[in-house]
């Protein structure tokens, strides 16, 4: 009987050894996962950081050139209208009310042909839409000019 008895403790040693091994590789594999998905989340933080790095010297950079007329109304508001569009949704601001000037300019140049496609198109219709383009900054200009004050001090200072 004590063989029978030594048999079976054997048994359920080599079992409950068995079933620790699994458990500790189990949460070995865990420990990994957890540590992947940390720096997977780190890497990932690390992007958004960096676009909205970009973002905000592009914001500012296009702002400048606009305040010291080095880019056109029209074309900075288009610009900017894209890359506020593209801010991170935390503390991203509601562009058609903080800047509303802008977003009138945006309305009225979004839908005009650029590059390669306005060179396509019929000289009196590009014509046209320049003059309603100029008109609009004409109009515009002391809304955006605040506008642009407003933007560089949100993104000068973040």
């Amino acid at each position: 009987m004590t063989i029978l008895w030594a048999f079976v403790l054997l048994l359920g040693s080599a079992i409950i050894a068995g079933l620790a091994f699994y458990a500790g590789k189990l949460l070995w594999l865990l420990k990994q996962q957890n540590t992947r998905q940390q720096q997977e989340h780190q890497v990932q933080q690390e992007k958004v950081l960096e676009k909205k790095r970009y973002l905000q010297e592009s914001i500012v950079l296009i702002s400048r050139a606009m305040q010291e007329q080095q880019c056109e109304l029209s074309e900075g508001a288009l610009r900017l209208w894209v890359l506020l569009d593209h801010w991170p949704q935390e503390n991203k601001p509601d562009a058609s009310q903080s800047y509303p000037g802008l977003y009138q300019m945006y309305l009225v140049v979004k839908d005009m042909p650029t590059h390669q496609a306005r060179k396509e198109q019929d000289k009196k219709l590009t014509r046209q839409q320049d003059k309603v383009r100029q008109q609009a900054e004409i109009d515009l200009r002391e809304l955006i000019q605040a506008d642009i004050v407003k933007l560089l001090q949100r993104f000068q200072q973040a």
